[in-house]
């Protein structure tokens, strides 16, 4: 997780100055100390070696590298820094995806059939100049029973009909498998008949034009291939292992006009490679496989066929040794004079297999549940073999040029396996609870949209690891709602927590995610084992530590260094952790538990194990709470019924209480705890992100307006409180600001002799309100997150301060200072709402998500704001508003100084999502680019 680049140079990385022979050197000196140096004598050998640093460089630096926290630098931790500085240069590293292969949801596209779909298939668009799209086309089920049915790309009935045998001798059939034959429109059936029938499929026709009879043995396994610089070709494998290419030329024309007129053409196979049927030409490549054929497809970039056969289960060659064993799968050139393949021996034969042609894969599956991936030039021998199934693999594709494969069972078992690493990705099981048992499947894999189907009396769809449409977003950074954003000034590195219970450690500056923590919090519930949501985060003050809350009441110590989980508390039982403060070696957790929890950070001085509870005052959940690091320090919690309550950090008593409906009052702190309150009900209460999204899904529905007598009677609740750190704790001094669900925001004095100051309206929508709110360190910008996804910065240097009326500065000299003011030329509903107010000045209005905001984050050094969003976003913007990137997002971004704000010239986007909003309302426009002037807008516009 460590990334040295941010407190030193690149130039100054100790794991990429270093040679082997130095480390040697290190590593003697460590031994000659026995194993631990001293501050100045790790500065002493690293000046050796040619690494110097500035004191503050080296204070870094050694805070990362001691992660005991003692005097001494051990080597061990000397040589994990090593290590991780190497793993973080690792490019693979990196490639980590959060989302598992098959993330989706399944999509019911078929209901119940009557007959069980054996065969699914896609028949592309084939123009009149040869061109093919993919994008157009329709959908074939085929069943045992000979019933056809044709779909639209969106599975809408286009045709029904049912292929039975040309000589009318039966009226039933027993299909064994079909191609489409897109070129030419027509369909291929095969059967037990021992014949191909060829359909003519135009427009809402299904009329059998073509019959290939008299064949030896009944075809199982077709495979087609056509273009339009070549003639048509299909592959056909039987039941005794032989195959053969028949070559399609439409042009030609029958020598009889007889045959012309009929309605049916029948010729026999010996006449076609007789050459008596000229449209059709037949190669005969003879028995390749020993028993019958049950997967043959075309290798283009080999000009060759690849044809598998599975072994008859009456006799069993287990112990036969390879010279004795039957051929289980070939490679053969199509050129008829090349009689050269190319044999792979498998024990119990091979039901299945799939070929990537860029670095000539190969993978196989069969009845003995293994999956096994070839060098074609080494037969002898599968380079990888790769075991999970418990069942016969039925159906298997890869994906991403070979980096994963797809395979699937006959217990409709979908395993998803990294070739890379040799490691199974996922196992999804769904499809076993959605289709019936004891039932044949069939899959079919569409490349273009990445989906799998799978099929048999229903036909169901899902996305295997779909790419990102970059045309309408880009990307996500979790696979859920973000609910923590934090940045470590240690590391000079951002860390986000999300609901999909993972912690990602990101590089802003070259949108590159450091290290992934999956599951970080866990509970079983019912046997299984289950993530948890993180709704709370925090660092130490050193910055060495983090440490996190759940949605059940967990908390969890994390080693930056290390990754690693160190100690684990608990709050209460399904008890959701709101705020968490790490002050003085002390840990303050509260939640839904109506109180504060404090537990010692060093686990060894811990006397409350299970923490120490502070006074109850609170009546309701405490949604959110403050730390201020002036002294004396203090504490500020307020509940969901409104009660706002002031601690003294040090001794942990309280010494005001408020309620945010009626500000004005104080409310009576008793001497004494009051009667326990009932015990918290069993059914589960919505988190507080997940609240507001559901009122915004309420308010897009319909609108309740009321009247304003009943909405001055409502209690309020404090979404968010925010201290000033900049300003002393004296009277008459505003330090504490708190977000109201109604979209003002209060201003406090917590001194004792202080209260409430005043407030200010901070939305400019009807139903919006204020979830986040973040400052600079000097406390000039108010940066204030909304649940319809804007932000809004605010100049607040003077206000609320005794002085603030001898400062006076005119609003044009104030937008020479800051030029992302708003313009008076345009003004929108946000720039009018805050018209009427003198104060705070505001600055800029953009909307930056589309969902509900969580956290901000501003970076004084550059002059960044982050933001993440429960629509599982962060994003970087400039103070003027200004989009760069996305975290997470395949779209990168010029490389960010640690030093600087970006230029003028930087290359500045607008968010894909948002691309709408930014064409057709003045009002985005003004605020993603501020800076513009009037002409360029109208350009734009």
């Amino acid at each position: 997780m460590t990334d040295r680049i941010s407190s030193t140079g690149s130039d100054k990385e100790i794991h990429r100055f270093v040679t082997r022979e130095q480390i040697d050197f290190l590593h003697n000196y460590f031994l000659e100390h026995k194993n631990r140096l001293t501050l100045l004598e790790l500065r002493e050998v690293l000046v050796v070696l040619g690494l110097q640093y500035t004191d503050e460089q080296f204070r870094t630096l050694w805070l990362q590298i001691n992660t005991d926290h003692d005097e001494y630098c051990q080597w061990d931790e000397f040589l994990s820094y090593l290590i991780l500085g190497f793993q973080d240069d690792d490019p693979l590293a990196v490639k980590q995806s959060l989302d598992p292969p098959i993330a989706g949801e399944l999509y019911l596209k078929l209901s119940r059939q009557v007959y069980n779909i054996v065969k699914v298939d896609f028949c592309p668009m084939v123009y009149y100049d040869g061109s093919i799209s993919w994008a157009q086309g329709r959908w074939i089920t085929t069943s045992r029973e000979g019933v056809i049915n044709y779909w639209t790309e969106d599975w809408k009935p286009s045709l029904s009909a049912r292929s039975v045998p040309s000589n009318l001798k039966r009226s039933k059939t027993w299909v064994l498998d079909t191609a489409p034959l897109p070129d030419i429109s027509m369909l291929c059936v095969a059967g037990l008949e021992t014949e191909l029938r060829f359909y003519d499929v135009v427009a809402s026709s299904f009329t059998l034009k073509l019959v290939i009879e008299r064949l030896p043995h009944s075809v199982c396994a077709l495979a087609y291939r056509f273009n339009r610089h070549e003639s048509s070709k299909l592959l056909t494998g039987d039941y005794v292992g032989r195959v053969r290419m028949f070559v399609f030329y439409p042009d030609r024309k029958l020598t009889s006009s007889n045959e012309s007129q009929k309605t049916v053409t029948r010729i026999s196979l010996l006449e076609v490679l007789q050459g008596k049927y000229p449209p059709v030409e037949c190669i005969e490549y003879g028995s390749v496989l020993p028993d019958m054929v049950r997967s043959i497809q075309f290798v283009n970039s080999l000009e060759s066929f690849i044809a598998c056969a599975e072994e008859n289960p009456l006799t069993s060659t287990r112990k036969r040794t390879q010279p004795m064993q039957t051929c289980s799968m070939v490679i053969r050139s199509l050129v008829p004079s090349n009689a050269t393949m190319t044999k792979f021996y498998v024990p119990r034969g091979v039901t299945c297999f799939a070929f990537e042609a860029s670095n000539e894969l190969l993978v196989s599956g069969g009845p003995d549940c293994e999956l096994r991936l070839w060098d074609i030039h080494r037969p002898n021998k599968p380079s990888v073999v790769l075991m999970g199934h418990t069942s016969s693999i039925k159906f298997v594709f890869i994906q991403d040029a070979g980096e994963k494969i797809y395979s699937f069972d006959e217990k409709k078992i979908v395993k998803v396996w990294d070739v890379r690493n040799r490691v199974l990705l996922q196992t999804f099981s769904q499809l076993c609870t959605v289709l019936g048992k004891g039932v044949p499947a069939c899959a079919y894999y569409n490349e273009r949209d990445r989906e799998i189907v799978v099929a048999s009396n229903k036909l169901f769809v899902t996305a295997c690891c779909p790419e990102i449409a970059l045309d309408r977003t880009d990307g996500e950074s979790h696979t859920k709602a973000v609910s923590v954003l934090l940045f470590n000034d240690l590391y000079q590195l951002v860390v986000s927590c999300g609901f999909d219970s993972f912690i990602i450690v990101w590089d802003h500056r070259v949108n590159r995610k450091m290290t992934v923590i999956t599951q970080a919090h866990t509970q079983t519930r019912n046997g299984v084992l289950e993530p948890v949501e993180i709704t709370a985060g925090c660092f130490d003050e050193k910055q060495q530590l983090l440490l996190t809350g759940g949605r059940n009441g967990s908390l969890k110590i994390w080693n930056i260094s290390g990754r690693t989980c160190i100690r684990t508390l608990q709050i209460d039982d399904d008890c959701e952790v709101t705020a968490l403060f790490w002050t003085s070696n002390r840990i303050l957790a509260m939640g839904w538990n109506h109180c504060v929890v404090e537990f010692s950070a060093i686990a060894d001085d811990d006397e409350y194990p299970r923490g120490l509870r502070w006074r109850k005052l609170h009546s309701d959940d405490i949604l959110c709470a403050a730390v201020s690091d002036a002294i004396p320090g203090a504490m500020a919690t307020c509940s969901y019924a409104g009660e706002l309550v002031f601690w003294m950090l040090e001794t942990g008593q309280p010494y005001r209480r408020y309620d945010a409906t009626n500000p004005r009052t104080r409310i009576p702190i008793p001497f004494r705890d009051g009667p326990a309150t009932k015990p918290r009900k069993i059914a589960p209460r919505l988190s507080v992100f997940q609240a507001s999204m559901d009122r915004l899904q309420q308010r897009r529905l319909s609108r309740i307006v009321m009247p304003s007598g009943l909405e001055q009677m409502r209690r309020l609740s404090i979404q968010s409180l925010l201290f000033l750190a900049s300003r002393p704790m004296l009277a008459g001094y505003g330090t504490l600001l708190g977000s109201l669900d109604n979209g003002t925001v209060q201003i406090w004095c917590h001194h004792p002799d202080g209260g409430y100051m005043g407030q200010f309206h901070g939305i400019h929508m009807a139903g919006d309100r204020i979830i986040v709110m973040a400052t600079d360190k000097a406390n000039k910008y108010l940066f204030t997150g909304t649940a319809l996804g804007y932000i809004k910065t605010w100049y607040i240097e003077n206000c609320w301060i005794p002085d603030e009326d001898k400062f006076h500065v005119n609003k044009p000299a104030l937008r020479v200072l800051f030029p992302f003011l708003l313009h008076d030329v345009i003004p929108g509903r946000a720039k009018r709402s805050a018209r009427a107010q003198p104060k705070p000045w505001l600055l800029n209005s953009y909307q930056a998500h589309q969902t509900c905001l969580t956290g901000l984050v501003y970076l004084d050094t550059t002059g960044l704001l982050l933001s993440c969003s429960s629509d599982r976003t962060v994003r970087l913007w400039t103070l003027g508003g200004r989009y760069i990137g996305l975290l997470g997002s395949p779209v990168n971004w010029q490389t960010l100084s640690a030093v600087v704000p970006p230029s003028e010239d930087y290359h500045f986007r607008v968010p894909p999502d948002l691309q709408r909003n930014f064409v057709f309302e003045s009002v985005l426009l003004l605020d993603l680019f501020p800076v513009c002037n009037l002409e360029q807008r109208r350009e734009r516009q």
